[in-house]
Parts: structure tokens; C-alpha cells; sequence
């Protein structure tokens, strides 16, 4: 490998995860191909982002529950009414008892709870351009807490502390459906493709559908799974076809009365010759290009941002003037979007609209990630300059500089 890293104290984007393989590497010969096994020999690798002392204060204070929080052995669920309060807090000695009964704690979606996790997640996501998401699993020594199963999405095990020995089997259904439902498979139905000990600060990606388990023998394990949800060839077709229904009167026809009758052997043919006109409409470059475009408004917005304290910024927008600095928030990946008569700025949980007038002040905005003073932004009044700004804060991308 020519690549050259300087490790960081924390663990926060893609490359630092898969170092040292590049971006490109895992891209042609990885992703949705064949399993990575990276093995560093560096236990304090990930240990920055969730350490042991840590599990008590996100159970503690962040009190993920239902669906986010489950106790688990051999497949087998603990009733939640075992460890969790009347007021809706954790018995952590009641889960300290049953993780030293054999039962792994699971924690979904960590990132929602714990920032380092949420910032990886968060860098993931606008690199990959996929949806992105952590689990946690605390299991004890000599434990499984799920059978052979094989996953929906992609998934990147991230070893944090103590080892873990995984199964990787032959496929049997090659990249299910995002989705679908995951089967438990029996171990004698399964042809065993190789043995793999994970060490604290080693990584393993796993693509989705190859059938994999995981067993601890005499440490325990504290691990994350990053799952990566990627956005499917069939989404797009799906997604334009649901936009030409809009303007196309055939795909909104009923189909022939008794299409399904067997007297009606002509239906058939008719129906893949109307069928095979609304594909070649669907698939127009130009359809394709307008529907890759709403998939990626849609990413934008539905992505939260970061939480950064963003509050005393909305507390300053009365104090603000032309001479003020302000900048964007981290990773707000923004775009702008224009029509004859409409200006959208798209960014991370938000869109701001206004007339098409206001395009290339929105644009300068879009293009300045450094920090800039209000009054440089161009084809506006002072007073608009500083309305726009002030609207910028309030609704999340804009910050002050100081």
C-alpha cells in the first residue's frame, strides 16, 4: 500500500476505518463483492469511540429502550420488563446480572446516543452516500447471542475491546433485497468458508447475504457493526417510474377487464408491449437525471446534522450585521436547486426556499465552506443580506463565526 495515513486520536471517516486500504481499493474490490478482514495489531484502535467504562453512562443517561436496547442469548430475547424501571430508567445491576448469565447486551443505533460513534456514522454516510447506522454488542465470555443468519445490508465489524471468533459461510442468496426478511439458518445446511478471530482494533466488512455468526470462547467482546444501507438499482427504477405516473396517463390506466382470465390468451402480449413503452419512458436520460436528483434531495434532508450546540448561534441573530462573520456547520454537504421561479438550498435536515432571485446568493453560501461576512453575500440589499443569514441560522446551516 503507497497510502500514508497519520493516525488521529479518534477514529471519524471512511479511510481511517478500512486503513490501510484506500477508498478506491475497497470500492472496485470490496464493496458488495467479498468480505475485507483487516487485522492491525493495535488493540487501542477503536477504543476512543466506546470504551468499556462507557457502556454504564449510555444505558444510564440515554435510556435506550424498546426496540434500541436488547438482552439477548442464543437468539433468545430477555423480557425487557427484567431490567427496565416504572419510570422508564434501566436496573443496571439487573443488567449486570444477566450479562453475567451469558446474555449480550445490544444497543441499536448507538449513534443516536453516543457522539463519536454519531460523528463516524455521520462521515460515513456523506462519503458512502448511503444510509448508515451502529449497533453495539457487549457479550461475555464463551457466548452466542445469534445463530447463523445473514444481514439485508453491509455491514463493517468494528472489534473495540476483547476478541471475537466469526463463521463466514458460502452465499446462498446473493445480495438480498434491502429489507427482506433475514433468515436463521441450520449449521448442517451451511458450507463453512473460513474461521476468523477478531481482536480489539481489528475490522471485518461483511457484505450483505453471506451467512456469518459469531461466538466468544474465553474473553469477552465489545464490538460494532456498522451497517450501511445502500440505495438499490431497483430504488431508482421504482422512484422514476413513481415520477412519470405523475404526467404519463397510461401508467395510471386500469389494465383489460379479465386480463387474468385464460379465454384472454391476447391480454398477454399486450400488456409486456405497454409495459415494455412505460420501461423505455422510465429509463430516459433525462428521467433518470431528475429522479437521481430527488433521491439525493430526499438523502439531504432526511439526514439529521450534528448536534454542536447550535442554540446560543439562534440566540445571536438579532446582534448580527453586515461586519459579522459566519461559516456552515460541519458536514452540512449542502446543494442548490433552481427553477424559473423557486431557489432551494438543500442541506442536512432542512430546506430553505425563495424566489429564483435569491439563486446565486444561496449559491455563494453553497460554495464557501470557509467563513465569510455577511455583507459578501452577492445580488442582495443589506437588509436581505442580513434577513437571509438570519434565516440560514435559525433553520440550521449557518453558524457564527467567532
Amino acid at each position: 500500500m503507497d497510502l500514508v495515513l497519520e493516525k488521529k486520536e479518534i477514529v471519524t471517516d471512511f479511510q481511517e476505518l478500512i486503513y490501510p486500504y484506500t477508498v478506491e481499493d475497497f470500492s472496485h474490490q470490496y464493496w458488495g463483492k467479498q468480505p475485507l478482514l483487516i487485522q492491525r495489531e493495535n488493540a487501542s484502535y477503536f477504543t476512543p469511540l466506546l470504551a468499556m467504562a462507557d457502556i454504564d453512562k449510555v444505558l444510564d443517561f440515554h435510556r435506550p429502550k424498546g426496540s434500541s436496547l436488547r438482552v439477548v442469548k442464543n437468539q433468545e430475547p430477555l423480557d425487557p420488563v427484567t431490567y427496565e424501571n416504572k419510570d422508564g430508567s434501566l436496573n443496571l445491576n439487573k443488567l449486570y446480572t444477566s450479562y453475567a448469565e451469558g446474555y449480550t447486551l445490544v444497543i441499536n443505533e448507538i449513534d443516536r446516543f453516543w457522539a463519536p460513534i454519531q460523528t463516524l456514522c455521520h462521515n460515513l454516510r456523506a462519503l458512502l452516500s448511503h444510509k448508515t447506522t451502529a449497533n453495539m454488542y457487549l457479550t461475555p465470555k464463551n457466548q452466542t447471542a445469534l445463530l447463523p443468519h445473514y444481514d439485508t445490508h453491509d455491514v463493517f465489524v468494528v472489534q473495540v475491546a476483547g476478541k471475537k471468533h466469526w463463521k463466514l459461510y458460502d452465499t446462498i442468496y446473493p445480495t438480498p433485497r434491502v429489507g427482506s426478511p433475514q433468515p436463521i439458518f441450520a449449521r448442517e445446511h451451511l458450507n463453512k468458508v473460513q474461521d476468523i478471530t477478531l481482536n480489539a482494533g481489528d475490522m471485518l466488512y461483511i457484505p450483505r447475504g453471506i451467512p456469518h455468526e459469531a461466538v466468544t470462547t474465553d474473553e469477552s467482546s465489545l464490538h460494532l457493526t456498522i451497517g450501511v444501507y445502500p440505495t438499490q438499482w431497483i430504488d431508482v427504477l421504482t422512484k422514476s417510474l413513481d415520477q412519470i405516473t405523475n404526467t404519463q396517463v397510461a401508467l395510471r390506466q386500469s389494465l383489460p377487464v379479465g386480463f387474468l382470465n385464460p379465454e384472454n390468451q391476447e391480454w398477454p402480449e399486450e400488456i409486456l408491449h405497454t409495459l415494455s413503452e412505460l420501461l423505455h419512458n422510465a429509463l430516459q436520460p433525462k428521467q433518470l437525471k431528475q429522479t437521481m436528483q430527488h433521491l439525493g434531495e430526499a438523502f439531504k434532508v432526511d439526514h439529521k446534522p450534528m448536534a454542536d450546540g447550535h442554540f446560543e448561534h439562534v440566540d445571536q441573530i438579532e446582534n448580527i450585521t453586515l461586519e459579522t462573520k459566519v461559516i456552515q456547520r460541519n458536514h452540512m454537504n449542502c446543494r442548490v436547486l433552481k427553477t424559473a421561479t423557486v431557489a432551494r438550498i438543500l442541506f442536512s435536515g432542512n430546506v430553505v426556499k425563495g424566489p429564483a432571485a435569491i439563486a446565486p446568493a444561496l449559491e455563494f453560501i453553497a460554495d464557501h465552506k470557509e467563513a465569510f461576512l455577511v455583507n459578501d453575500i452577492p445580488s442582495l440589499s443589506d437588509a436581505n443580506k442580513l434577513k437571509l443569514a438570519g434565516r440560514l441560522i435559525r433553520a440550521g446551516l449557518l453558524k457564527i463565526y467567532y
